[in-house]
């Protein structure tokens, strides 16, 4: 796997497990206006970038095939 499909890959996995979250608690959320659910929406996707962040600029940089198996393989991607 190349590192930018490793980046795509990982940040999709990360995605895939805040949607999940996201509904998990909608019981939660249902107090919430609609502007503040957008503002939950907005904050957990910007914590997905910053998570993705580091390994994206590694990968880019290092253009390294065993940094990309790496990610494979910690995050089951």
């Amino acid at each position: 796997m190349s590192g930018s499909c490793a980046s795509r890959a990982l940040r999709d996995r990360f995605e895939t497990i805040r949607r999940a979250e996201i509904e998990r608690l909608t019981k939660k959320f249902r107090g919430l206006s609609d502007d503040e659910r957008r503002s939950v929406e907005a904050i957990t996707k910007d914590v997905i970038h910053a998570l993705v962040r580091v390994p994206e600029r590694v990968l880019a940089a290092e253009s390294s095939e065993p940094a990309a198996q790496a990610l494979v393989r910690l995050f089951g991607l």
